[in-house]
């Protein structure tokens, strides 16, 4: 090759192109020690290459003349730096790496916000060492965040606030190393929404397992069981199987059959399709759980064997109990009222008279969000019958329903499908 034409042609394009991959190849390298070590390491590990580059930079930059063989070495002697600098934290913090005394962060505790609700309100963190909490956030439109407070209550200044976040969305918070003990976590904008964390010495870190899995499947709208058994004073799993194609079904808890107390809500899911639900720590005694979509979907949960009390009635609860036949049928001016808190409705089923026109009188308690009613022939929503106004928080409106023929219907808001339930029409 003649001198002009590397001199004029190759090396101005060879030169860079080198220099480029050599940069990347560093870069690439370096990122993988620093993505080994802690936070803490990978930061002292970083500021020390780039006191080397620095050193030997000006060391090169100092000679009269700058050659190959001088770039070489500096890009040689940056890297032995990098290299012994990362070593030296990975083999400091033990081969299992990462931060914590107890060698790494633990593994990331899932807590699932919906409806207003943690799903996951007793957590189990090992003491001494930071961890994850991964926040699903399933209220749409709606701010949540975890605070964790130092002790039981919530009277002192929050050790760990996270940031807020506008649902659907998720967000993962590193939490501070805590002490052996209790602590009580809740949302900065909705207090109400609290759990607590237990940090045990050696323990791992559990979003809410401790107790059993327990398998549950719906199938020809109808659960395979009237009956779930918990043990008592302790977080377990429910392993749900939705085997109803294009249905949703979920599984709810509530104290008993006037579904007056939520202990739990699950989310919707649809068929087929599985889900596992973190229940909560329960006191022994019975309880009653549902399908809110399905209310004839029920039963009753039995924590550690139950409880003195007369057990729940398995029955469709009171709130949406439809007229029976020695009772008069409703007449034309009555009103439903339907509220909506919380992103969620009141109630799972409307019911109204066949043949004759109707109203609903919605009333939105949920300020700055906005509500409505559409009714359709099934889940599908193949077909809309009615579709009301959407209506913002805190509002109200009253919806006209036109004549429906006798059967049964689907009701859904427009905006949040997750709020839904059955209409009856008699």
């Amino acid at each position: 090759m003649k001198r002009t034409t590397r001199d004029r042609l190759v090396l101005p394009i060879a030169l860079p192109v080198g220099i480029l991959v050599i940069i990347v190849a560093a870069l690439w390298g370096f990122s993988r020690i620093l993505l080994a070590i802690s936070h803490d390491a990978a930061t002292a590990t970083a500021l020390l290459v780039a006191l080397a580059i620095v050193v030997a930079a000006a060391v090169v930059a100092g000679r009269q003349y700058v050659r190959l063989s001088s770039l070489a070495g500096m890009v040689g002697a940056v890297t032995g730096v990098a290299m012994l600098a990362g070593g030296v934290a990975i083999a400091s913090l033990g081969a299992g790496g990462g931060g914590g005394e107890g060698g790494g962060p633990a593994e990331a505790i899932r807590v699932v916000a919906i409806n207003l609700a943690f799903q996951q309100m007793a957590l189990t963190v090992p003491a001494g060492e930071p961890f994850q909490i991964v926040l699903d956030n399933q209220d749409p439109g709606v701010q949540h965040n975890i605070q964790v407070f130092p002790g039981e209550d919530f009277s002192a200044t929050p050790l760990f606030s996270g940031e807020l976040i506008t649902g659907p969305s998720t967000i993962t918070y590193e939490v501070p190393a805590l002490d052996p003990g209790t602590y009580a976590f809740n949302c900065l904008v909705h207090p109400t929404m609290t759990g607590t964390i237990e940090a045990v010495e050696g323990g791992g870190a559990e979003g809410g397992g401790g107790g059993p899995a327990i398998q549950m499947a719906a199938e020809n709208i109808a659960f395979d069981t009237d009956t779930i058994e918990l043990p008592a004073d302790t977080a377990s799993t429910i392993v749900f199987d939705n085997r109803d194609a294009g249905v949703q079904h979920n599984i709810a808890i509530y104290e008993d059959d006037t579904l007056a107390t939520i202990l739990f809500k699950g989310e919707l899911v649809s068929g087929p399709g599985k889900v596992e639900y973190q229940i909560p720590s329960l006191p022994a005694g019975e309880y009653y759980f549902r399908c809110d979509v399905h209310p004839n979907m029920s039963g009753v949960v039995v924590v550690g064997g139950g409880r003195d009390a007369a057990p729940p009635k398995t029955g469709s609860p009171t709130m949406t109990m439809a007229p029976t036949a020695s009772a008069p049928p409703p007449s034309s001016d009555v009103t439903n009222e339907v509220a909506a808190q919380g992103v969620r409705f009141d109630t799972a089923e409307i019911v109204l008279p066949a043949g004759q026109p109707s109203t609903i009188h919605l009333v939105n308690d949920d300020p700055g969000i906005q509500h409505n009613i559409a009714i359709a022939t099934d889940e599908s929503l193949a077909q809309t019958l009615f579709s009301g106004d959407l209506v913002t928080g805190v509002g109200e409106v009253t919806y006209e329903i036109p004549p429906l023929e006798a059967g049964t219907y689907y009701f859904q808001c427009a905006i949040h499908p997750n709020m839904n339930g059955v209409v009856t029409v008699r």
